[in-house]
């Protein structure tokens, strides 16, 4: 087995002590030009590599960032971190991701800073461990019904503007009865899709309004119970792989519009993952789309164009917003000017699964 170089063997070899080769591996204090260049030129001769550890100790630095994410079952965070990672890489950092972590183990985690998967976590981080424990973070913030964690800087998506553009998207084509199936209770103060829909759409439905609104939650349905909140914290013991997925919502959702036999001509589901599950259960009972229902979603993940037909989602380009997060929290780690607050612009995606109504 061979043994492994050390820095003193270098300064052995050179004929200087180990702290002046110390400095020039780190590029850091003075050392004469020409002994710093012959330094690592046996360096490299020596295959010379530094212990990651040892490196991180030194530079009090380890060049990592951490996605709190629980909830990988949605693309939409994949997509998120896949951006994380590109801003990561142009500035020599490693992007990490952990679905299962308590705050009680960032304290353990050789990481730079943190990037939280909602506000709803970045709440409760500021509240408890953010308090004392003063690691850089900064949050996705998607406006549910929370003041984003003074402290903590936050990139958000507003979901009521989004909601809002979805509905006008579908009454400049026509449709007026527009049924909307949620993740959350109606009575759900946090979600805002579910809040503006039904501010937007109490007036055209009347008291028919909680009949649009598909709400998984309600027995027999619900097969999950969960907290009426978004991005709750699990407990260790449980698995994200035993959780419901929003494919299985969306599913539901789609058993609700057939037994309540509405005439909605369009529905906006929760996002892309859950109206896969919605569409593929309509289809199966023989409904065609957009012929027979129009569907506008959420996220504009990669995958909702493998569905046909292509679904129009309104999304705020979450590569993009994953992209500009981690750019957020370097920039913190690096003591640079930064907003404390943005807003990431959204946009509705073109697709097949709208039809016009005249």
């Amino acid at each position: 087995m061979e043994k492994k170089v050390t820095r003193k063997d270098i300064a052995d070899i050179v004929g200087t002590t180990v702290s002046v080769v110390s400095r020039a591996l780190n590029n850091s204090g003075y050392v004469d030009a020409e002994k710093k260049a012959n330094i690592l030129r046996v360096a490299e001769e020596l295959g010379y590599a530094r212990d990651p550890v040892t490196m991180s100790l030194e530079e009090k630095r380890t060049k990592q960032i951490l996605f709190y994410c629980k909830d990988l079952t949605n693309a939409f965070n994949i997509a998120l971190y896949y951006g994380m990672v590109k801003a990561a890489k142009g500035r020599g950092y490693m992007a990490l991701l952990n679905a299962n972590l308590k705050f009680e183990n960032i304290k353990e985690a050789m990481i730079d800073g943190i990037i939280l998967q909602n506000n709803y976590f970045a709440d409760k981080y500021a509240e408890t461990f953010g308090k004392n424990y003063h690691l850089p973070a900064v949050s996705a913030c998607f406006g549910a019904g929370r003041n984003p964690a003074a402290c903590i800087p936050v990139i958000e998506w507003d979901l009521n503007e989004a909601m809002e553009k979805g509905i006008n998207y579908l009454r400049k084509r026509g449709h007026k009865k527009i049924a909307f199936a949620g993740q959350y209770s109606i009575t759900s103060d946090t979600d805002n899709r579910g809040i503006t829909w039904r501010n937007m759409m109490a007036e055209v439905l009347g008291d028919r309004l909680k009949d649009y609104y598909l709400d998984v939650t309600l027995p027999p349905y619900s097969t999950l119970n969960a907290p009426d909140k978004p991005g709750y914290i699990i407990e260790e013991s449980d698995s994200v792989l035993n959780e419901e997925t929003y494919a299985d919502k969306g599913r539901i959702a789609a058993r609700i519009f057939l037994d309540r036999q509405l005439d909605a001509t369009a529905v906006i589901c929760f996002n892309d993952e859950y109206t896969i599950g919605f569409v593929t259960e309509l289809e199966r009972s023989g409904m065609r789309i957009p012929e027979d229902l129009s569907i506008v979603s959420f996220d504009g993940v990669v995958g909702r164009s493998k569905l046909y037909p292509e679904l129009v989602s309104i999304t705020p380009d979450p590569m993009d917003m994953g992209y500009r997060l981690a750019t957020l929290l370097l920039d913190r780690i690096e003591h640079k000017k930064i907003h404390y607050y943005a807003k990431q612009p959204c946009r509705i995606t073109p697709g097949d699964s709208v039809r016009d109504i005249r």
